[in-house]
């Protein structure tokens, strides 16, 4: 879908002290050999006192502070996360606006794994130009932890790093102008996800560890030989829409920001799909705060402004992908660069908290 006025008022990431690989390898939680494979230098941990919602909250905060919009003013507020909020049959999106001043405005909860965020961004998107303007809230958190989840090795292809997102999407002027985005979806790929693993009546036993890469193994090697070549399909497919309706080419773009992913000793797959170098990917952020579930792309491009990493008249394409299987992507073009102060700590970082996160 193409836009003409959609723009990205706002965004701001709140990131807990980081753990670097090197810590983790010494105590044991992260063998040495996965550590050079995967390329991560370092995984953002919260404490146990921070729960996910509080962590979206603030991220939140500073994005309406930037986008200079007052929680009531919201016409929308859409909350992504893909594990346990902190309390268990509860409306997560509900406390998020509540805290960030939006206590009439509709919030809902999206649940698309870590596709959400870049969901939630097409999906305000068409609301808001739906409903003939206004400003919405998207919002992402989660936090890991053992030993249901191994933020070190549950990932075949990352870690898991602990934090909140926020981007606030307003069709009334931004520093960035949404141009076009897209969703790609196959969703028979679901089973990657699932496995064989049987329907159950009741949730899992939180001491039970979770197998994501059991599961996938069982369906390719039982009923989807060809799910690699059909999950390419659907990242090159979104890829090639969001440029053709944005009307650009790669070579047009300056900055991928990407999901903080990566396996192969090159760590590369995915961005040779996008056709770009690593270096013109937000991967030297990513490998420094694991995979943060479904905002990435919200911490990315957060990352990007606040270092001063883009300037006025870029192109930056916003790429998110999720189990089931879902792409999202976005074009947007940088407006303004603002002044605004770094919401994480400076990069690199030392370990600073224990390795039991």
């Amino acid at each position: 879908m193409r836009y003409e006025h959609l723009y990205i008022a706002g965004a701001g990431c709140w990131l807990p002290p980081r753990m670097s690989t090197l810590e983790a390898v010494r105590t044991g939680a992260l063998p040495a050999g996965r550590r050079e494979k995967i390329g991560f230098l370092a995984a953002a941990v919260a404490p146990d006192d921070m729960a996910p919602p509080q962590m979206a909250v603030r991220a939140a905060r500073t994005a309406l502070d930037r986008a200079g919009t007052a929680g009531g003013d919201l016409a929308l507020v859409l909350h992504s996360s893909i594990w346990f909020q902190g309390v268990d049959m509860w409306p997560t999106a509900s406390y998020v606006s509540d805290q960030a001043g939006a206590r009439y405005t509709p919030a809902f909860d999206l649940g698309q794994r870590s596709n959400g965020g870049m969901g939630s961004l097409e999906l305000a998107a068409g609301f808001l130009t739906g409903a003939g303007g206004g400003t919405a809230l998207l919002t992402t958190a989660d936090r890991v932890r053992p030993p249901r989840i191994d933020r070190w090795n549950t990932l075949a292809v990352s870690v898991y790093g602990d934090g909140g997102t926020a981007v606030v999407l307003s069709t009334d002027g931004g520093v960035a102008a949404v141009r076009a985005t897209c969703t790609v979806a196959d969703n028979s790929l679901e089973l990657l996800a699932r496995g064989n693993e049987p329907f159950s009546p009741c949730p899992p036993d939180p001491r039970e560890k979770l197998d994501l890469e059991g599961r996938a193994v069982v369906s390719v090697a039982s009923v989807m030989p060809d799910a690699v070549k059909r999950l390419v399909s659907v990242l090159t497919g979104a890829r090639d829409s969001v440029l053709e309706e944005a009307g650009v080419g790669m070579d047009d773009i300056a900055t991928v920001v990407s999901p903080a992913t990566r396996r192969g000793q090159g760590h590369g797959e995915l961005h040779h799909l996008l056709g770009v170098p690593d270096e013109r990917t937000t991967w030297h952020f990513g490998r420094y705060t694991g995979h943060l579930t479904c905002g990435d792309q919200f911490a990315g491009l957060t990352h990007l402004i606040e270092a001063r990493e883009v300037s006025a008249g870029d192109l930056v394409l916003m790429y998110g992908g999720g189990v089931g299987y879902s792409v999202t992507a976005a074009v947007i073009e940088v407006l303004a660069v603002p002044a605004w102060r770094p919401s994480a700590q400076e990069w690199p970082c030392e370990p600073t908290v224990p390795v039991s996160g």
